[in-house]
């Protein structure tokens, strides 16, 4: 498949840029250490570093919603199985044997039969094969053995035996493949539809877990802007009660700063338990049975979010949608199953006319030996053949079917323009919505310039007595929330590239998730 050069450029930008290498003073990698809460307890845990596609490739491995739909698709697999047995040929094998003791109720019998009544044993031995054709109708191929005798059988005992072929075929109702396989087609179509929404289901799947995987990143990028805002009202703490045991400030600034302390402090406590909530969702979504739900390990992303402009084609990932996305799979094969199943309901209005025959040799003798010798030689033979009509009178129920048929395919081709419709739409969206990320880090990023250089200067002032602490203290709030848009614009640009190959249809591609069809092609 040719990728259009924008996804060759996010595939690599998004594994290989620097994470150091931004061009602004965004992320802070020294800063502050990347993991840290106010709990010791799990401060001394190990964190666990964890990569997107390894998030990715452990939730696909342990997602229970995933093991359903993988049965899904194994019964499937099973009514083609079944579908296909409805042409496998049967052995039948029918062995008796009996014995009759009746009353002599014939003058000619009673003339013979000095006990009065008259004995009859026989033994049957059948052996045959019969098998469905595959476009229509069935043969059957038996050789019975029998052996008989009876009081007044003038060949005793008797050995007959007859080999026989008998056809039945179809020549309107039930004629040709398509109507005689098609249960079994319309099975191997819908385990495409199967296997196709298993990919679909896929694609939601890694969808979430990158969403919640960047969340995390900016939960924690977060928890460092609090710290280093405490930082900062705690070093500005420090210098106003030098200052005013020095008598150069008021001792009212020593509250304002204190006031300011306390506030950033729970900005720090609520971005911990951002970051809390935000692991154990994806805890929840990986499902590792091996750890503790108590005292879990933290998880620590190791991904390098990227911030640069990425050139995208709108006509190209319109027209990729359309060809990738596996509803619009979804909705050819189910087109296709409908419209098969128009042509077996049609089918179903003929009247039932089938050609039907057989022929057989058969040898009789008082010894197998001799019954054998009538067989060989063809001497002794039979055959018919001929035709069976059935018309039903109304046919109700067969147009009955039609109709429903016809109303289905209807209602497939109209489901299918509304899928064509809602990709278009979802495409667009994603589009507008990483060209809309991207601006917002351009614009964010300049207001936290500004911000910095807003609190350089009211550093400067301070110095001189010519700021109070309660605005320097808006100037670092406004500095920090300015760093929080920005690594919110940026986590959610990362999110809208990820959603952008969800509606084109390229996700699995993306993550290098391989699928196989149904013909056994990897998708």
């Amino acid at each position: 498949m040719n990728f259009h050069p924008a996804f060759v450029i996010l595939r690599s930008t998004y594994a290989e840029l620097p994470f150091q290498d931004r061009g602004h003073a965004l992320f802070y990698p020294a800063s502050f250490p990347l993991f840290q809460t106010s709990s010791l307890k799990a401060a001394e845990r190990t964190p666990q570093s964890l990569s997107l596609k390894e998030a990715i490739r452990i939730a696909l491995e342990n997602n229970v919603d995933l093991k359903v739909e993988r049965e899904n698709i194994r019964l499937q697999e099973s009514d083609i199985l079944f579908e296909q047995g409805q042409f496998d040929p049967t052995l039948h094998l029918d062995a008796r044997v009996g014995k009759s003791v009746q009353e002599s109720t014939s003058v000619i019998e009673a003339g013979f039969v000095e006990t009065g009544q008259v004995d009859q044993e026989s033994q049957r031995l059948s052996l045959g094969l019969n098998q469905r054709f595959g476009w229509g109708g069935d043969y059957d191929v038996t050789f019975s053995q029998s052996r008989s005798s009876a009081t007044l059988q003038e060949i005793n005992p008797t050995f007959r035996g007859e080999p026989v072929l008998t056809f039945t075929q179809p020549l309107l109702r039930g004629f040709g493949r398509e109507v005689t396989q098609g249960l079994l087609r319309i099975a191997q179509t819908q385990l495409q539809i199967s296997q196709s929404v298993f990919r679909s289901q896929l694609m939601a799947i890694i969808l979430e877990i990158s969403d919640v995987y960047w969340d995390l990143i900016f939960q924690r990028e977060n928890l460092k802007v609090q710290q280093q805002s405490l930082r900062a009202a705690e070093q500005l703490l420090e210098l106003n009660r030098n200052k005013v045991e020095l008598g150069l400030l008021a001792p009212i600034e020593i509250l304002v700063a204190e006031a300011g302390v306390a506030s950033r402090v729970e900005g720090v406590v609520v971005a911990e338990k951002g970051i809390e909530d935000t692991e154990d969702q994806l805890r929840r979504l990986l499902n590792l049975p091996e750890q503790s739900f108590s005292a879990p390990p933290p998880l620590l992303p190791t991904e390098a979010p990227i911030d640069t402009r990425i050139e995208l084609d709108e006509a190209f990932l319109l027209a990729t949608a359309l060809r990738e996305r596996p509803e619009i799979e979804q909705s050819e094969m189910v087109l296709k199953n409908r419209a098969l199943s128009i042509r077996i309901a049609e089918n179903q209005l003929y009247p039932s006319l089938d050609l039907v025959g057989s022929v057989g040799l058969n040898g009789i003798g008082g010894s197998y030996s001799t019954e054998l010798d009538q067989i060989e030689s063809g001497d002794f033979y039979r055959w018919e053949a001929g035709v069976v009509l059935s018309f039903p009178l109304g046919n109700r129920s067969a147009r009955a079917n039609v109709q429903r048929e016809r109303s289905e395919w209807n209602r497939a081709t109209l489901n299918r323009e509304r899928t064509i419709q809602q990709i278009t739409l979802e495409t667009k969206e994603g589009l507008r919505r990483v060209e809309t990320d991207y601006r917002r880090i351009e614009s964010n990023r300049r207001a936290r310039i500004l911000a910095e250089r807003q609190l350089s200067a009211g550093n400067e002032r301070a110095t001189l007595g010519l700021i109070s602490s309660h605005d320097l203290l808006e100037f670092q709030t406004e500095l920090a929330d300015a760093r929080g848009r920005e690594i919110r614009a940026i986590t959610d640009y990362n999110k809208s590239l990820i959603n952008l190959d969800r509606v084109t249809g390229l996700l699995l591609e993306r993550f290098n998730i391989e699928t196989v069809s149904a013909a056994g092609e990897k998708r």
